[in-house]
């Protein structure tokens, strides 16, 4: 007897990721008012997945400060689940991440919420549970071992819970930069008999379209290497604003020139501090 109690005691404790997803007060308990990220940060207001989560159209991928939804309406019919919600995103305040409900303008520069429209099909045994995990999570921890080298840095610094392991980490786009690789030898500090690189080419960056239509302004703090013949290298984002700005940011500091720094008459790689500045006039 105690058996069985035991057992059922254990089952009503379940999470509700782990109980059958099949009802549509199911689908609405598991999605609704939840902070959902897209796992594979598609970008596009219309998204379809097959019955096991996988993208159907490929979609343009998106910064993960730009990949959240807040599902608004659940629908489940034979064939499909039908869920409407809005794009959310991630502002940083002193570090934190803050989530935010997205914007967008039209022709006019009129503002509306960024409404989406998510079709899962549905699988035969009618448990949505698998797909809803391929497609979502309410942790944004849960993105960190994907994010790209750039992002790790300050990634597994805030977003991880305290005492979590390092994730590893995917390769990056190498136009991109990526944390500098072990093995390279310690960079001389700028100061003393070190005299700083000075900017040669400065590249305006590029206002995410997102960011633009919410008016949102910020600074963004890129690490890199000025190597020995003033080119940038091995960018790294130490302090985010958000909302695909960061991205930005790094393209454009990645196409700066330099005069490189020197030690006795000789150019020497050193590693910079670049802020990117983006302002709305």
């Amino acid at each position: 007897m105690r058996s069985i109690l035991t057992a059922l005691l254990a089952f009503l404790v379940l999470p509700s990721c782990l109980v059958a997803q099949k009802t549509e007060a199911d689908l609405r308990a598991r999605l609704l008012k939840k902070p959902l990220y897209l796992r594979g940060e598609w970008g596009g207001d219309k998204l379809s997945f097959d019955d096991a989560g996988q993208v159907e159209k490929k979609a343009a991928p998106v910064s993960f400060t730009l990949a959240g939804v807040d599902i608004q309406s659940v629908k489940l019919t034979a064939k499909e689940l039908v869920l409407q919600g809005q794009r959310a995103g991630l502002e940083f305040n002193r570090d934190v991440p803050i989530r935010v409900g997205l914007d967008k303008r039209d022709g006019l520069g009129n503002a509306s919420p960024e409404n989406m429209t998510i079709r899962i099909k549905t699988p035969a045994n009618g448990d949505f549970t698998a797909a809803l995990d391929a497609i979502f999570t309410d942790n944004l921890a849960d993105l960190v071992p994907q994010l790209p080298a750039y992002w790790q840095t300050f990634a597994q610094k805030h977003l991880l819970p305290a005492g979590t392991l390092p994730a590893p980490v995917r390769n990056s786009d190498p136009a991109a930069g990526s944390a500098q690789p072990p093995g390279v030898a310690k960079l001389p500090r700028i100061g003393g008999g070190v005299s700083p690189p000075r900017l040669a080419t400065k590249v305006d960056p590029d206002f995410d379209e997102a960011a633009r239509a919410m008016k949102y302004s910020g600074v963004v703090l890129v690490n890199l290497i000025v190597d020995a013949e003033g080119m940038p290298s091995h960018l790294q984002i130490l302090r985010p604003t958000g909302l695909g700005l960061d991205e930005q940011a790094l393209a454009a500091v990645s196409r700066y020139t330099f005069q490189p720094a020197m030690l006795h008459g000789k150019p020497v790689a050193v590693e910079l501090n670049v802020e990117v500045n983006f302002q709305i006039f």
